[in-house]
């Protein structure tokens, strides 16, 4: 369903340029590489080391400028500092816009300026935790919520064109923010945190040019 909405998306806009007389490039492409999450989330007991990721793009082309839309989903793991209970999954999911400014071709190469808005969700795997409270009594079942929240990004990226194929790379860094809590000696602490994390991306593109 995500990947016909990215698809959707970017041939929307593709015949309305071509109506104004202009030539424009739409590339559907298909996305992979690796996520290393913000060093500050390791205080709520995230795996903070890299993790694969993968994604799909959709770009529309009109001279310098681009604008699409892009899906990118990785996973980390979280520990629950409950004394049994192994770490959970958190799968982190983003569907954003995305613009482009073309910069410089150097040797063939064309260099890029990215930015990227959107929505990202946090969702656990399993989703419950048990903690036992001792004695007879029933453990008590703890619920880890979903975190829904936008996300904003800043990059820069290199693409090769060879024939209708398109071969890029690209670095971003991405910046979010949602609500915590955490101990501070006998009381609770709960306040709202910005975090971020840092994407390479390698891609495949496959160009369709509309006149």
């Amino acid at each position: 369903m995500k990947r016909a909405l990215v698809v959707c998306v970017a041939l929307a806009f593709a015949p309305a340029v071509a109506r104004a007389g202009l030539p424009c490039d739409v590339a559907l492409g298909v996305l992979t590489g690796s996520t290393l999450p913000d060093h500050t989330l390791a205080d709520y007991q995230w795996d903070i080391t890299p993790h694969a990721a993968w994604g799909v793009q959709a770009i529309a082309s009109l001279g310098p400028l681009e604008a699409g839309v892009r899906g990118w989903s990785t996973s980390t793991t979280q520990a629950t500092g409950l004394a049994g209970s192994p770490p959970v999954s958190v799968r982190e999911t983003s569907l954003e816009m995305v613009g482009r400014r073309q910069l410089l071709g150097v040797a063939g190469v064309q260099w890029l300026a990215v930015a990227s808005t959107g929505w990202l969700h946090l969702g656990y795997t399993p989703d419950r935790v048990m903690v036992a409270t001792g004695g007879a009594q029933a453990p008590l079942v703890v619920t880890l919520a979903p975190v829904d929240t936008w996300i904003a990004g800043a990059g820069l990226g290199a693409r090769r064109r060879i024939g209708a194929w398109g071969f890029g790379l690209e670095v971003e860094r991405r910046f979010f923010a949602f609500d915590t809590a955490h101990r501070s000696g006998a009381t609770v602490v709960e306040r709202r945190e910005s975090f971020g994390d840092w994407s390479a991306r390698l891609e495949l593109a496959r160009h369709f040019v509309r006149s």
